[in-house]
Parts: C-alpha cells; sequence; structure tokens
C-alpha cells in the first residue's frame, strides 16, 4: 500500500484558516515576485534606488513651500517640512500597497495559468517591495531630525504596530478591489480617484484643526487618518494621538478580514479573467 500524500486542488474555496496556511506554505514565492520586482524596477537606471528618494524629497519642497510658505498652514507645534513628511510615510506606503497590489494579478497571469499557488502572494510581495521604499524614505527623516533639533520619541518602539495598521488598510482596499472586479474592471478605475481625493480627507498636508468643527467627523470616519496620525504619535512626544482615531483603526482590521474573505471566496476564477 503507498503512503504517498496527495494535495488535491478544486474549485471550492478554503476556509480562511486554510487559506492562510497555503500563504504559509508558498510564503517563499513572495520573496520571490518582492525581488523580481526591485529589479525590474530599477534596472537600466542610473540612480537605482536613488529615485526612492528623490521622489519624496520632490514632493517634500513642493508642499513645504507651496502650504507653508504661501499659504501659510500650520502644522499644531511641529515643523511643517517634520510634519508633511510623517504624513507621506504613512500614505506613500498605503497608496504603493493599493496601485501596485491591484495591478498585481493581471501582470502576473502568465503564470497564474500555469502553475497553483494563493494568488494573495502576489499583493503580499508589493508590501516586501513597499518596505524597501519606506526604509530609504524613513532615512531622510533624519537630516530633517538634526535640522530642526527634534528628538524621536521612545514611542518609536510601536511603529510596527502602526505599521501593521497601515498594511493591512492597504491590502483590505487590494482584496476588496479584486474581489469585487475580477470580471469587469470598473473598480479599478474608481479607486484611483478615490485615491486622490483620499488624501485631501487625511492629514497629511494640514492638520486635521483646519475643518470647521461641524465637519471634523470626516477625519475620524477615516482609517487612513487614524494610521498617519498614529505615525506622528510613535515619532514625537509632543504629539497627541486623538482617542477618537481608535474605532477607524479597529475598522482597518475588519476592512481587511472583509477583504480576505472576498478574495479567497473567488480567487480561483482569477485564471479564467486573468
Amino acid at each position: 500500500m503507498s503512503n504517498e500524500i496527495q494535495t488535491i486542488i478544486t474549485a471550492e474555496p478554503d476556509t480562511q484558516l486554510t487559506y492562510l496556511k497555503k500563504i504559509w506554505k508558498y510564503r517563499s514565492l513572495i520573496s520571490v515576485f518582492a525581488k523580481r520586482d526591485l529589479k525590474v524596477k530599477y534596472a537600466q537606471t542610473a540612480l537605482g534606488l536613488g529615485w526612492t528618494i528623490a521622489q519624496p524629497l520632490t514632493g517634500l519642497f513642493i508642499f513645504t513651500f507651496f502650504f507653508s510658505y504661501v499659504l501659510h498652514w500650520e502644522a499644531d507645534g511641529l515643523p511643517y517640512a517634520l510634519y508633511i513628511l510623517t504624513g507621506l510615510l504613512g500614505w506613500n506606503f498605503f497608496s504603493y500597497i493599493v496601485f501596485q497590489g491591484m495591478g498585481s494579478v493581471q501582470e502576473s497571469a502568465n503564470v497564474i495559468k500555469k502553475i497553483y499557488f494563493p494568488k494573495a502572494v502576489l499583493p503580499l510581495s508589493k508590501v516586501l517591495v513597499a518596505l524597501v521604499e519606506l526604509s530609504v524614505t524613513f532615512l531622510l527623516l533624519i537630516p530633517l531630525l538634526i535640522w530642526y533639533e527634534q528628538p524621536l520619541s521612545w514611542r518609536i518602539i510601536f511603529i510596527p504596530i502602526i505599521l501593521l495598521f497601515n498594511t493591512l488598510m492597504g491590502l483590505a482596499v487590494v482584496f476588496i478591489t479584486a474581489a469585487l472586479s475580477y470580471k469587469k474592471r470598473d473598480l479599478t478605475h474608481l479607486v484611483p480617484f478615490l485615491m486622490y481625493f483620499g488624501i485631501w480627507v487625511t492629514p497629511v498636508f494640514f492638520a486635521k484643526n483646519i475643518l470647521p468643527q461641524n465637519l471634523q467627523f470626516i477625519w475620524y470616519l477615516n482609517p487612513m487618518a487614524a494610521v498617519v496620525e498614529g505615525w506622528r504619535w510613535c515619532l514625537f512626544s509632543n504629539w497627541n494621538f486623538d482617542i477618537l482615531f481608535l474605532p477607524a483603526l479597529l475598522g482597518s482590521l475588519v476592512l481587511f478580514w472583509l477583504g480576505f474573505y472576498l478574495f479567497n471566496l473567488v480567487e480561483n476564477k482569477f485564471s479564467d479573467f486573468a
């Protein structure tokens, strides 16, 4: 009698726990796809990773000049350049995961049709690439902190927690979008518009008190506003985290689990429409 173990692959969706186990089993593919993306992104470029610094640095200069020196906006006690950079850390990480993750299934269509692996591996690989870019951008903080004589808070040890929420929020958008648009891709055209609008209802460039009192509830409904505020709370001891952001922060967990559930339901159909 043979003792060989057979793996049976069906079109039926896995349970959440089984799907997580499959992702763990194929976890090596996450780094494989991430390395591929990094090589493609920086191939035949003179600056290489320097572009990762040049892009946020350019944005930092433009936004600081326009909002601080032209419009004279204030940043609740922080130097405005530090305020913007810490806002961009969270937002750019989120937007990279969203924009790159949404196209990850389509760009790997040939691979999907040839071999089996849990498709969640594809957007998860984008998270690794986003972490590389985030780490490089984070280095921009060092000269600014020295220039403005701004010490880091001991609460920096909580950055992995806020980074987790940042990641889950990006993946939530990717999973929900992929699950709802694998047949008709209208939603993939709508999401970029919502992202461009979303940065203006997130305290990246301006403090939340810029809105009238009766409209400030908008901040507290936005999970990314909570994430961005969490970044600043982790980095600066003179920054307070508004407890009213807590429901939105916890809401990112709900959105992620919903997206993960929907993605799991339809992922076996991706090969038909990729």
